[in-house]
């Protein structure tokens, strides 16, 4: 038996490695972008916008259609009239019992306004997919770095808690062994293993947490979520990388080139072209008909047979519709069209001024994030250094009960703040790499 399991032991190691994935902030991206959701339905729209432009052009091109129809009269129709004058009405039956007909019709469109408004309408309704394509794979990366950010520092507040944890444990029971040796009170005792208690149930709650996390991490990169997935980067490297690496806050920003921006401005373009195609509705427009018929009319059910009698027929025609007067209605969608687009364009220029803004403020915001994450990280060893300082001086009956406890509490609350700088610092990088998707590709 010992053997067989010896045997397995390989197996099963190997079957553990497939199961789990591992995944640094950038191959977790990459990823997403591959599988993710948002950007599958993005690429449907780019298919979608492909078909619409198709069906528009399809519009202006010959369309042919076939027709035909077969008849049984029932009852044939009568003409009743006094054909010879005496005042006495006669009917005149006329047709056949059966008759049969079918043609063919071909309409070609010479020039409507709306059609030519339509194709440059398909070809904006392409680029606008595209656009957001594009917004869709800087959204992801930005929500799957942030929640890449919360998964790693919630295990790395598990890790710090479990030591923690490790380091209350000792304490509490050294201090019950002296309080049973009469060295502290019951009250100094009973005081540090309410807080070993406390940090037992914050460690719980935090596994729970990043539990969650690692669920949301999952869903923004499209990862099955009964799979395992291992975070390979450490929350000390990504921060450090991103103060010394990163030279987007000292990038020329442009507005007029991030994506947001971008899809504002074919909004704009859309609005145009609505004003052109109301506008050009006062034009008229003219097509081209050609048709060919033929009707078989016979005695018998058989159409076919010699004694039908078949008569065929053909024409072409022009078509032309000219508006004439529409009691202002055209005028008014007229002005409809134009008040939107103006809106679309003082909506266009208050993005582009609020993007300026953005950025400032985010460029700010990184600088301040990176040196608020030195400060804490200082703040976290001299918190520890105290707190090591204050057991020494409470062994020594140099200190009180509530001062360790107060320097253990001060340097939990320093962890949690370098966190939480650290978050901070990494997010603000993310909002900073979304804002400068285009601008980087320059």
């Amino acid at each position: 038996m010992r053997i067989l399991r010896i045997l397995l032991l390989p197996l099963c190691i190997a079957n553990l490695a497939v199961a789990q994935e591992k995944f640094s902030l950038a191959s977790a991206q990459d990823y997403a972008l591959d599988h993710a959701y948002g950007v599958q339905i993005a690429q449907l729209e780019i298919d979608r916008a492909k078909q619409i432009y198709r069906q528009n052009l399809a519009y202006g091109l010959p369309q042919a259609s076939a027709s035909g129809q077969y008849i049984y009269n029932v009852e044939l129709g009568a003409l009743v009239t006094d054909f010879d004058g005496n005042g006495i009405l006669e009917e005149l039956v006329f047709g056949t019992d059966y008759q049969a007909q079918a043609g063919v019709a071909v309409n070609q469109l010479i020039f409507d306004g709306s059609y030519v408004v339509g194709l440059m309408a398909a070809k904006v309704l392409k680029e606008g997919a595209a656009i957001g394509m594009e917004q869709s794979k800087a959204e992801l990366k930005r929500e799957v770095a942030k929640a890449y950010h919360l998964s790693l520092l919630s295990e790395e507040s598990i890790n710090v808690l479990k030591a923690n944890e490790g380091y209350l444990a000792d304490l509490a029971f050294e201090m019950q062994k002296m309080n049973e040796a009469g060295l502290v009170s019951k009250a100094d005792a009973d005081q540090m293993m309410l807080n070993y208690n406390n940090i037992k149930n914050t460690l719980r709650y935090a596994e729970g947490q990043a539990k969650v996390a690692k669920m949301l991490l999952k869903l923004q990169m499209g990862f099955p979520v009964e799979k395992e997935l291992l975070l390979v980067d450490n929350m000390e490297d990504l921060v450090v990388n991103a103060a010394v690496a990163s030279t987007m806050a000292n990038i020329a920003f442009d507005p007029t080139s991030s994506v947001d921006y971008m899809g504002m401005a074919n909004q704009v373009e859309g609005a145009e072209l609505q004003l052109l195609n109301q506008r050009l509705g006062f034009l008229p427009t003219i097509g081209v008909t050609y048709q060919n018929n033929i009707q078989y009319m016979s005695e018998k059910a058989n159409i076919f047979s010699d004694n039908a009698v078949d008569i065929p027929s053909s024409l072409v025609a022009g078509n032309i519709n000219i508006p004439l007067f529409t009691s202002g209605n055209g005028h008014a969608k007229v002005q409809e069209a134009r008040i939107q687009r103006d809106q679309a364009i003082i909506g266009l220029q208050q993005m582009e001024d609020g993007l300026v803004i953005q950025h400032a403020a985010l460029v700010n915001d990184f600088h301040q994030g990176i040196a608020e994450y030195l400060a804490q990280k200082q703040s976290v060893s001299l918190a520890k250094r105290i707190r090591d300082q204050r057991r020494l001086e409470y062994k020594e009956g140099m200190t009180s009960s509530m001062e360790l406890t107060q320097s253990e509490a001060q340097y939990q609350e320093a962890l949690q703040a370098k966190f939480m700088a650290a978050q901070n610092a990494l997010d603000t990088k993310s909002e900073l790499e979304y804002l400068m998707t285009k601008q980087e590709q320059k």
